[in-house]
Formats: C-alpha cells, structure tokens, sequence
C-alpha cells in the first residue's frame, strides 16, 4: 500500500517483473561466458606448470637379500602406504609414487665394497679373500633361492661401461637376475657398478686376453697375452682387477689364442682362484682350455650359447629358445650376449616369460659350483 502510494502518478507498477527479467538476462549473460569459456579451454592451449600423477608402485616379487650375504642390503618393511618424493624439479612434470609395502620390492645390492675383501694396491683396490674366508664370489653374489627342480637359466650381458646409453639401458630394463658384465675401460665404472648394484644386478669385470691375430685386433689396454712374462701378465692382471669393485668374478674378453695355451694361462687362473672369483669363459673358443686349467681350484662356468653373433631379432630369439632346451634337458644353462640395443630387448622379453615357460632366471653366481 505504501508503495502506491510513494510511486509516482502516470506509471505503472511493474517492479516485480523487472526484477525477473533483469535475472534472466543475467542468466543469459552467465550461460554465453560458459560457452565462450568452454570454446577457450578447448581452443586455446594450456601454459604448462607443476603437475603430478600418483603411480601405485607394485614391483614384482623378488628374493629378499639374505641379511647374512654382507654384500646384499633390502629397504625394511614400513606399514601402510609410503609416498616418495618427485625427482623433477617446480617447472618438470612429475610424478609421486605410492609404493605399497605389502608387495615385496626388488632386491638391492651394496654398492661399496666391504673393506675385508679389498686389498690396496698402486692400480687400485683387488679383490680378495677375507680373514675369515669369505670370497667375494660370496660376498657379492645376488641372493637366489631355488627349488631343487628348478630350470634355471644365467644370462649374461658384457660390453657395459663404455657407452653411457646402452649401459643405462642394460641397467634399466634388464631384470635383476641377468648379470652385468662390464669392460676396464670406462670413464664412470664407479658410478656405472654402483648404478646396476643398487638394480640389483650381479656383477662381472671382462678381462681382455689375446686373440689370434693379435695386436690387429687389439682388446684393450693391458692384454694378457701369450708371450708376455708371468710377472707381466700378473701386473696387467691386477691393474685390470682394481678398475671396480663388487664383482664375483670375471669373464674373458676375445681371447682364443691365450685360453688355448696352459702356460700362461694356468697362473692367471690359479690367481684368480686365490682371490675367490670365479672365471666365466664365455664359450666364444672351442679351443679354451680353461675348464681344464680351472680344476678344482677356480670356480668355473662355460657359458653354452652366445646369443647375439647374429644380431637380428629372430635369430637371437632362436637362441634363447635353444638355451631354454638345454637347460630343460640338463636342469640349467649359461648364456652370454653384449649390450646391443636388439639384445637387450630380447633378453627383456625372454626374461618376462621365463616364469611362465617354467624357467628360473638366475644369476651366474647360483649355477657356478661354490665348493
């Protein structure tokens, strides 16, 4: 009533329907600043910025280090799950991993030597016994556990240390049941070594010996060749031996003219022996006579199959299936291969479906005799 009597004379009362129509244009407006927005989103790209993308971190299960191997370490158990922190700096794109603790994680290995096992020397640390007996062989071994019908396979891949992207690579997408072979001559073996420790890869040091036609083709610095005297070959020896550390043992590098000759042959071995590593030939000579010179002295292996001479896919695949026939025929087999791309990525597949073909992937530690 007040109204009516305050609105001034000659207009009409249309208050109400004002404040409707003011709404729905207001509406009107809001709907149109939706679509534009939307067409903008869709349209226009977005200035990246600081993202993260939680990843559920569920390795596969793996054996847990024996507490008493000294050169194994595993992560201890936490309860509930544990968020990691990102890698990247504020400007990458990152990512936070959730790791469940109740899916048991991948095996660690120790990256420093345990100082027992070092003996100093002017070329750097060498591998040794202990005081109490225990050889690195055993010390560094990757903790295997397998059931006395166990088809077990080792694999494995040399050549590592010397280029940065194939050993990144070997290191990465190879399980850590293949073990590692590096060659002397890398410029971060330290880093390198620890890297594939840390993977949980066992470890080998490739040791360059003479071939045939030597010095046309040369294997490296510091060759252990035929005619060389013994002080010669014990001194290359040993600067060859204190290039790394943490490894089990060594594996020959070339070599056809130097494994077929007892002579100079025998002494490495027997060293070899003495400072508890093992010797892989790696099955490149079927004039080697280092199982012979070995004995009972020196933990030995023959590898039975080089899987990539021929480096396509199918044939290095042919391989691994005739090493899979040995090994089901004889209860286990030794391969070696080198780090090429092709191979890695072979031996990645072969390693994905060992399990399901009933073979066990182990290291080359768990097949050699450790008597």
């Amino acid at each position: 009533m007040r109204d009516d009597l305050i609105r001034p004379l000659g207009l009409k009362r249309e208050r109400k329907w004002a404040g409707r129509n003011l709404a729905l244009a207001v509406g009107g407006i809001a709907a149109i600043a939706v679509v534009i927005a939307g067409a903008i989103w869709l349209l226009v790209p977005v200035a990246k910025g600081p993202t993260a993308v939680a990843v559920i971190n569920a390795p596969s299960a793996a054996p847990a280090a024996a507490p008493e191997r000294t050169g194994s370490t595993a992560a201890p158990p936490a309860d509930g799950l544990t968020e990691m922190e990102p890698t990247g700096g504020l400007n990458d794109v990152d990512q936070v991993i959730i790791h469940d603790p109740s899916v048991e994680g991948p095996v660690e290995l120790a990256s420093l030597p345990d100082k027992d096992l070092v003996e100093a020397s002017d070329t750097g640390p060498i591998p040794k016994v202990s005081p109490k007996g225990i050889r690195p062989l055993d010390a560094y071994a990757r903790p295997s556990e397998t059931n006395p019908g166990d088809i077990r396979v080792a694999i494995v891949i040399g050549g590592l240390g010397i280029d940065a992207a194939g050993t990144r690579e070997a290191i990465t997408d190879l399980p850590g049941t293949v073990t590692l072979a590096f060659a002397p001559y890398g410029d971060k073996l330290a880093a390198d070594t620890a890297a594939a420790r840390v993977a949980g890869h066992e470890l080998l040091l490739q040791i360059p010996l003479e071939p045939f036609n030597y010095p046309k083709t040369d294997p490296g610095q510091n060759t252990l060749t035929a005619n060389a005297s013994r002080d010669e070959n014990r001194g290359r020896l040993h600067w060859l031996l204190g290039r790394m550390t943490n490894y089990v043992g060594v594996v020959n590098y070339m070599g056809a003219k130097f494994t077929s000759d007892i002579g100079p042959l025998a002494p490495v071995m027997q060293e070899l022996g003495e400072r508890g590593l093992l010797y892989l030939d790696d099955g490149s000579s079927a004039r080697s006579r280092a199982a012979e010179v070995a004995g009972t002295t020196t933990p030995f292996l023959r590898a039975d199959i080089v899987l990539d001479a021929d480096l396509s896919a199918a044939a290095i695949d042919d391989r691994l299936n005739q090493l899979r026939a040995i090994a089901r025929e004889r209860g286990y087999a030794v391969a070696t291969a080198t780090a090429f791309p092709i191979t890695i990525e072979r031996v990645a597949a072969f390693a994905k479906a060992a399990a399901d073909k009933g073979i066990t992937l182990v290291p080359v530690s768990a097949i050699v005799p450790r008597s």
